[in-house]
């Protein structure tokens, strides 16, 4: 009886390890894409490429967590476009599965906030429940966090990561190319930002969004980063405003910045070469970390750069 009762618990130990892994697989080859504007609501366009591709996951940024005086407050709140999310007459496929992003400003991070954990993920789960937003196994926390807030942030992740694990969440964060050199947060994976490498404030700099030579500063610690990883890659562009040479902004919409004469407006873009010849030098040095590929992001604008022949490219190599 003693032995059967053993058995029993090695049985149901291994039946719990193999659940809580599963939570957090990717699968082979899957496809997936960030969106990061503040209305969810998708063209004709941007849903035909999500069919045309098989794009199956959609990393979705619900708002921002920013400093208000004292307080880590939210800001930049999503609002959901008219109409369902999903089935027959929604924005998205049935079966499209949602990862609700939170984008923490690293300056949160400077001081510790009690509960802020708890309040972030009660805030998520009205979201979803509010909104009917289903297919949710994942949250995500985006923070260029340093050394000088590293200890806060891997305790608000600690926190947060007991918390999704109460109600069955996996936790993810993004992972910057520096931050390869650091120690692995607590969560259950990561994504790596295969992006925004170089100096967009230097006008010198030709490639501010994908940078080779800046890539390569970090892959060294790639191999041995101890995180299970997905891999993020641009297909955005910028117009940059330089003023007397010297770095004003970026340009997101018109009249965003007063132009006056002897202002420089500077166009920076990625292209398909680029992109690839970074996805086959990751690939090479971690080739797990392409079990599944994330596009940044789903808009209209962004996805009609590139040829289908060029995504099916980056996408099933």
């Amino acid at each position: 009886m003693k032995k059967l009762t053993i058995l029993l618990y090695t049985i149901a130990l291994l039946f719990l390890t193999a659940c809580g892994s599963q939570k957090v697989k990717t699968g082979k080859n899957t496809h997936a894409m960030y969106f990061w504007q503040t209305t969810l609501r998708l063209d004709s366009t941007e849903k035909a490429f999500l069919h045309q591709h098989q794009v199956k996951k959609l990393y979705v940024r619900y708002f921002d967590v920013v400093m208000d005086g004292t307080e880590a407050m939210p800001n930049a709140t999503l609002s959901f476009g008219d109409g369902p999310v999903f089935g027959p007459h929604g924005m998205m496929p049935d079966d499209m599965e949602v990862v609700p992003v939170i984008y923490v400003l690293n300056e949160c991070m400077e001081q510790q906030h009690d509960g802020l954990a708890d309040k972030i993920l009660k805030r998520i789960l009205q979201m979803d429940d509010t909104n009917g937003i289903r297919h949710v196994r994942e949250i995500q926390i985006d923070c260029d966090w340093t050394m000088s807030t590293r200890k806060n942030y891997f305790a608000f992740l600690q926190r947060l990561h007991e918390l999704c694990e109460e109600k069955h969440l996996a936790l993810s964060t993004t992972v910057r190319l520096h931050q390869l050199s650091q120690s692995v947060p607590p969560v259950d994976r990561g994504v790596l930002m295969v992006y925004n490498t170089g100096d967009v404030t230097d006008i010198h700099e030709r490639y501010p969004i994908l940078n080779i030579k800046e890539v390569n500063k970090y892959l060294r610690y790639l191999p041995d980063y101890k995180l299970q990883l997905s891999a993020a890659y641009p297909l955005f562009k910028w117009k940059v405003l330089f003023r007397n040479n010297q770095y004003v902004g970026i340009i997101h919409s018109k009249d965003e910045y007063p132009i006056l004469p002897g202002d420089s407006i500077i166009d920076r873009s990625v292209q398909m070469p680029q992109i690839m010849e970074a996805h086959n030098l990751i690939a090479s040095l971690r080739p797990d970390i392409h079990d599944e590929v994330i596009l940044y992001d789903l808009q209209d604008r962004h996805i009609r750069r590139f040829r289908p022949s060029d995504y099916e490219q980056i996408f099933h190599r």
